[in-house]
Formats: structure tokens, C-alpha cells, sequence
């Protein structure tokens, strides 16, 4: 029998190696029987089912991953030798772009802004939402993003919404991120 759902989305995440792709794969394995994962070279795919608004929504995220050869290392060498990898093979057809980066560690927000090059080329042909999102929440002593930081960011980048969340806790994950992220993808019709 074939799944049903309302609404099926595709999702790109990005973020730098150490700030909680692991973590978050581990949330959603931890789920529940709403859960299928797969695997790519440098990609993890976990689908997600939520209920928005009496509406069944299926999330299908693809988490980028933070093995040095397919991360930063990748996309390194693909701008260097002026070829976009992402921009055709997995933003290209998305509905959104989750942007994670870590509040304990502010050279995260660079990796972001080398991702952020591929990922203006695909709002060029299609317009999605930019989901800009800092973990590590429960580690506020050790913050070293400000506020000003990611103001600053959001307003060079072109991104309107952003928000806290801590992986460790859970705190705003399901909530608060998947929720609000399927809702600016609804909005945008």
C-alpha cells in the first residue's frame, strides 16, 4: 500500500563538520516507523512524516556529510575549478535550504557563506526558503555567535528567518524547526 501523505517536500541541510548533523541523523532515527534513510556519497536522506495543520506532510531531508572528502573539502574543490555540484544535483528541485550552523563556534557561519554561493544560483531559477538555524543551545555560556552576527548574516544572505535549537535537548527541533520550516514552505505559494 502506498504511503499518503498531503504535502512532500524536499529539504537541503547544510552545515559545517561538528555541529550536530550526527545528532540530529540520531533524532531522527529515534523517531519512529515514520522514518526511511538512505545513503549517498557525501549525502544522508532521512524522510520525516509531520502533522501540520491536520495536514500529513512528508519531509524528505538530505543532510550533507561532514566526512572531509564530500564536506567542505568537496565544495572547495568544485568553486575552485568553477563547477556547481550542488546547484545541479541536489539543490536544484528543493523546497527549502535548512542552514545550520553552531553558536559555540562562529568560523561555522563561514562554511555557510561558501554553500550560500551554490545555493543563490538555484533561488535564481527557483524561489525556496532560507532557514537559518544555530544549535547548541544548551552551551549558551560558550556562545560565541551574537545575535548582531547572525542579524548581520540573515541581511547579507538574503534570509528571513532564523532560530535557536539544541539538538542535545531537542529543545525547538521538532516543534519549533520542522514545523516553522513547513510552514515558509506553504506560505510561499
Amino acid at each position: 500500500m502506498a504511503e499518503e501523505y498531503d504535502y512532500l517536500f524536499k529539504v537541503c541541510l547544510f552545515a559545517d563538520k561538528d555541529v550536530g548533523k550526527k545528532t540530529l541523523a540520531r533524532f531522527l532515527e529515534k523517531v519512529g516507523s515514520d522514518l526511511n534513510y538512505g545513503s549517498t556519497i557525501g549525502v544522508d536522506f532521512f524522510s520525516k512524516n509531520i502533522e501540520i495543520k491536520g495536514k500529513k506532510a512528508k519531509l524528505q531531508l538530505w543532510i550533507f556529510s561532514d566526512k572531509e572528502d564530500y564536506g567542505y573539502g568537496l565544495i572547495k574543490m568544485m568553486q575552485e575549478r568553477n563547477i556547481t555540484f550542488l546547484y545541479h544535483f541536489f539543490i536544484n528541485g528543493s523546497n527549502g535550504v535548512i542552514l545550520l550552523y553552531d553558536i559555540t563556534n562562529s568560523k561555522s557561519l563561514d562554511f555557510l557563506s561558501i554553500v550560500l554561493q551554490d545555493v543563490k544560483k538555484a533561488r535564481e531559477k527557483y524561489d525556496f526558503p532560507l532557514l537559518l538555524v544555530g544549535n547548541k543551545l544548551d552551551l549558551e555560556e560558550y556562545r560565541e555567535v551574537s545575535n548582531d552576527q547572525v542579524k548581520k548574516f540573515k541581511e547579507e544572505n538574503n534570509i528571513s528567518e532564523s532560530m535557536e535549537i539544541s539538538l542535545q535537548t531537542r529543545e525547538n527541533v521538532e516543534k519549533k524547526m520542522f514545523r516553522k520550516f513547513i510552514e515558509m514552505i506553504l506560505n510561499q505559494d
